[in-house]
């Protein structure tokens, strides 16, 4: 499935992360749920071609298909999910509210490259939902 990160718009797709080029809004088609009009969100560049990410005003999120040259190949789903934020971004308090100093510590070695404790990081990983129902923030490694 093809994910649409909400706030910066980054498509998740074949196992990549694809910044937009452009967030361009314009009538790019019609939405094959509703029938109303698809409005670009933003436009992708890959290997492949053009990904345009599209929503309609009923939110239904569609990822179109195309070429280099721009001829359009079809579609695929498209889902939106919450923006991840790095350890580093988060507040030290956000982060000992739920995990242990050990646990941050590690967390921050392995998103750096570090040497972590696999142990610690396990641990840590256990309390991500439980981190993401406190404070609204899905962690990203």
């Amino acid at each position: 499935m093809n994910r649409l990160e909400q706030g910066s718009f980054a498509l998740f797709t074949d196992g990549k992360r694809l910044q937009p080029v452009s967030l361009e809004k314009n009538v790019v088609g019609f939405c094959s749920k509703c029938e109303d009009d698809l409005v670009s969100v933003a436009y992708h560049r890959s290997d492949k071609g053009w990904m345009v990410s599209a929503q309609c005003q009923n939110q239904h999120l569609v990822l179109l298909l195309y070429n280099n040259d721009w001829n359009w190949l079809g579609d695929s789903e498209l889902e939106s999910v919450p923006e991840f934020k790095s350890i580093s971004s988060l507040p030290r308090e956000q982060l000992e509210a739920v995990f242990t100093a050990a646990e941050v510590r590690t967390l921050e070695a392995c998103e750096t490259g570090q040497p972590y404790t696999r142990q610690n990081l396990y641990r840590a990983r256990a309390k991500y939902e439980k981190f993401e129902k406190l404070f609204g923030v899905k962690i990203k490694l």
